[in-house]
């Protein structure tokens, strides 16, 4: 089985770790920051043809291609210009600008299985923990 394929499935969101720092940056006011901080995002990740699509119930689906290949992407309802994402063993790597701020985002299984997303924007590190279903 190809590495990233262990992360499909239906995931929920469980600790985070800086979140509001990364909103305030991004230009997100108070009160939306603090509702993101605490909720449970919930996600499902499937692949097929080279892409992963992700989907949520708040902003419905994206399909990301993995071979590195610009696309424009989304990441906290932000837009992002000329993003590429590529799978290294496993490891989904999305960089990109949200403006003039510099993007980059990790997915991984940690250790205890559990989904480890790392956003950081513009050299500001956040670590949200997702649990499967």
């Amino acid at each position: 089985m190809a590495e990233h394929l262990k992360l499909a499935g239906e995931w929920e969101g469980g600790s985070v770790t800086n979140l509001d720092e990364i909103l305030k940056i991004l230009g997100v006011c108070f009160m939306v920051r603090k509702v993101a901080a605490s909720i449970k995002p919930t996600q499902t990740i499937s692949f097929a043809d080279n892409k992963m699509t992700v989907s949520n119930p708040k902003r419905g689906e994206e399909t990301i291609p993995l071979d590195g290949s610009q696309f424009e992407g989304r990441i906290m309802d932000k837009k992002t210009v000329g993003s590429t994402t590529v799978d290294d063993a496993g490891v989904i790597t999305m960089k990109g600008k949200v403006g003039d701020l510099d993007l980059l985002t990790v997915r991984k299984l940690n250790e205890n299985g559990q989904m480890e997303f790392t956003m950081i924007v513009d050299g500001v590190e956040s670590v949200r923990i997702f649990n499967r279903k």
